[in-house]
């Protein structure tokens, strides 16, 4: 009976809690309804970011869905933080409302981690962070007082905050699905659908066929596939593929799939064939098919276009990127030539005898214009087989390629032409990593190819793939980017196709004219700032100030300069400040006064001020002669680079002065003939690259704050214009060139010249 009733009290007692516990205040007993309402307003905040964020790394399933889970996830942590914060603080005993600033502090923790991904210095994000808090704060702030006014019949906080969340998910599920990729745009997706037919100047009616393993994630390449064709099998370089991957994509990396969208000429073939590559982008937004543009002009000129599939080596949010992301697209790239050969020597087919796979052009976006340079040198990397493939290949043009150092190595090469394209406003490659390729492609006697850059003002990255939206950046930090005075898509693309269609044309049907075009840097779209140079294999380079004497920057050439000006030979670097493989003689001079006075020979006017740079011992033009009918197409080429923002001390707002060149001939009777170029040289523009030019400095590791990059123009003088001042001048017995510069405005100015070398004409 007493034991009993003991049990029956220790049921009854109650366990105490810690006295600290008790002494503690409510999370929520702060925040009287006032300040309930405001949270309204931080989540709106939070439920933006988190809608950004997924558009930026979206998970594949599809904008809404991706939408939604991202702002059901960043709803489940903003309500965790606000309530931990609010029993911190009310642990700490702050007198202020607990859940309310617990959601400010969980908000700006989570803009601090997306900024902090993105890069960015960390008083930089902290400052930001801080004020996307208080602006949310105050946002949610002012909802509550205008609620606080509304008359007394109206909704509940729940049900406001119900009708605001399904509202916001509908807004950007709308705006979403009109984003052409990442950060795209409705504009830049309207000029795509626009696009077809505006730099077509071929003859040719095409029609695009599919080709695929018949099976896998997507339909056209798969059940809907026009041509079926075999899978290869990877699995030596792709050694880190998870089961997730297998699971999402269908397929293991023993049968990968060779997957493409053929652009084919109508008509009597085979068809040279150019094969074009994409680069990384969010392996579950297909970038493929915004090449279209270029497949479908390439097809228009009787060429069989490829845009290649090879989104599955892309990022995913999922699996990341492989760690032999950049050979797998190298490899991938030769396979394709292999498939495509076996199927146009088949004896039935609909491509049967179609396709000419022994004169091949690859051209690639991104990390896709450095998989096509390394496919065009597969023995530094791959085995005999891949090397007999890549010997078809004719030429690589690389739109803002990478190069990045695979294995210890970068491509060289040799037998092949080269193209590459870049934009000022590149905000994912800020550096022109193309030129660097241009410095390692060379020519052999005897083989007839050429190399070209073409440097242009205001395009930026993304815009050459019509997918790839109008920011350089994913969601949210695009947002952050300046896109003022930006060239639109169309513009961008326009170009590109431009530029690529003449050397198609020159590489693949030896189209002199086309060639011509691209040495001249011509053609120009309309509106378009463009550097361009351009070397050949038939030119005869006579100096290049590549050896340590400055004064003997060549095989029996001497070099003199202005005596009242100091000169040097300098390395040529990027805007990071790293080698680009190259040297050049530099003058610089900081008004006109500095400059030798003294009257041009061979012109009557009034003085001029100028420096000067003469070399001597030139060897005899080998490819020209005076009793031929029209030996002058031939003449004297250089490189020069207008540094002249160097000499700034204002940063952003200095306006560097164009420089004017001359150059005069001398032979060795004494005979000279002075040309003024047409066009004074201008130094790059300083771009801005955030919305806020402080963010320059502060986002990408400051990348967006290095000074500008040196950007080298190719000077082609015929030398017909210098026998149109003096027809007397014996170009068979040239004795010396001496280049002339100046500011154009009797300022101070800063010059780069290298490569001298006599060009041949047609």
């Amino acid at each position: 009976m007493e034991l009993n009733e003991a049990l029956r009290g220790s049921k009854r007692k109650k366990i105490a809690a810690p006295g600290w516990l008790l002494r503690t205040p409510p999370a929520a007993g702060r925040d009287a309804l006032f300040w309930r309402k405001s949270l309204g307003g931080i989540w709106l905040a939070a439920a933006l970011l988190c809608g950004a964020v997924s558009q930026g790394l979206p998970l594949g399933f599809g904008a809404g869905l991706d939408l939604m889970a991202a702002v059901l996830v960043g709803t489940m942590l903003l309500a965790l933080g606000c309530w931990l914060f609010a029993w911190l603080f009310a642990l700490m005993r702050v007198p202020w409302p607990r859940l309310f600033t617990g959601s400010c502090v969980t908000l700006f923790g989570g803009m601090l981690a997306v900024l902090l991904v993105l890069q960015t210095k960390l008083f930089a994000a902290l400052t930001i962070a801080a004020a996307y808090a208080l602006a949310a704060g105050s946002a949610g702030l002012a909802l509550a007082f205008i609620w606080s006014r509304l008359p007394e019949r109206r909704p509940g906080p729940g049900r406001l905050t119900v009708a605001a969340a399904i509202g916001l998910l509908l807004v950007s599920f709308v705006s979403c699905v009109s984003f052409a990729g990442i950060g795209g745009s409705a504009d830049d997706n309207a000029e795509s659908a626009g696009e077809s037919g505006t730099v077509h100047d071929g003859k040719y009616a095409y029609s695009v066929l599919t080709y695929g393993s018949g099976s896998g994630r997507r339909a056209e390449f798969g059940s809907k596939a026009d041509i079926v064709t075999s899978t290869v099998d990877g699995s030596k370089l792709l050694t880190d593929w998870s089961w997730l991957q297998s699971w999402y994509w269908g397929f293991e990396p023993e049968r990968l799939p060779v997957n493409g969208t053929l652009w084919m000429p109508q008509g009597a073939g085979p068809f040279p064939l150019v094969l074009i590559v994409h680069g990384n982008h969010i392996a579950q937004q297909p970038s493929d098919q915004g090449y279209a543009y270029l497949g479908e002009m390439l097809a228009s000129k009787g060429y069989a276009a490829v845009s290649v599939d090879e989104n599955f080596f892309n990022y995913s949010p999922w699996s990341g990127i492989s760690e032999t992301d950049m050979k797998l697209r190298a490899w991938m790239l030769l396979k394709h030539l292999e498939e495509l050969r076996r199927l146009s020597e088949q004896t039935s087919g609909p491509i049967s005898g179609q396709l000419d796979t022994e004169k091949v052009l690859l051209i690639g976006h991104s990390r896709g214009g450095q998989a096509a340079a390394m496919a065009a040198d597969a023995g530094r990397w791959f085995g005999a087989e891949e090397k007999e493939l890549s010997s078809a290949i004719a030429g690589v043009a690389a739109l803002a390629p990478t190069d990045m150092n695979v294995d210890g190595k970068r491509a060289q090469l040799n037998h092949v032409s080269y193209l590459t394209l870049h934009g000022s406003r590149d905000a994912d490659l800020t550096v022109f990593y193309g030129e660097r390729q241009y410095g390692r492609t060379s020519f052999s006697p005897g083989f007839n190819g050429f190399k070209s850059t073409v440097y242009i003002e205001d395009a930026n990255h993304s815009r050459f793939n019509s997918d790839w939206g109008t920011m350089d950046q994913a969601l949210p930090g695009g947002l952050l980017l300046n896109q003022q005075h930006i060239l639109s898509g169309r513009q961008q693309r326009t170009a590109a196709a431009l530029y690529i269609g003449a050397f198609a044309d020159a590489v693949l049907t030896g189209d002199e004219h086309a060639r011509q075009q691209l040495a001249t840097g011509a053609p120009v779209p309309e509106g378009l700032d463009v550097f361009t140079q351009f070397a050949a294999s038939d030119d005869q380079p006579f100096a290049d100030f590549e050896a340590a004497d400055k004064s003997r920057p060549g095989d029996g050439v001497a070099a003199a300069a202005s005596p009242q000006l100091a000169w040097s030979v300098e390395t040529l670097k990027d805007r990071t400040g790293d080698d680009k493989g190259s040297r050049g003689a530099v003058f610089s001079w900081q008004a006109a006064s500095e400059l030798e006075l003294k009257r041009p020979s061979g012109l009557d006017g009034e003085k001029e001020t100028y420096g000067w740079l003469r070399l001597t011992g030139l060897p005899y033009p080998g490819n020209v002669g005076q009793d031929l009918p029209s030996p002058y197409d031939a003449g004297l080429r250089f490189t020069a680079a207008n540094r002249s923002r160097e000499l700034c001390t204002d940063g952003g707002l200095c306006s560097p002065e164009p420089v004017v060149l001359s150059v005069a001939l001398r032979d060795r009777h004494g005979q000279e003939a002075l040309v003024e170029l047409s066009a004074a040289l201008a130094a790059p523009r300083q771009e801005r690259f955030m919305r806020v030019s402080w963010l320059d400095g502060q986002i990408g590791k400051g990348k967006y704050d290095d000074p500008p990059e040196t950007i080298r123009q190719t000077m082609r003088i015929p030398f017909a214009e210098f026998l149109r001042v003096n027809p007397a001048l014996d170009l068979q017995a040239p004795l010396s060139a001496e280049l002339r510069f100046r500011s154009q405005n009797s300022g101070s100015g800063k010059l780069m010249v290298d490569d001298f070398s006599w060009y041949a004409g047609n």
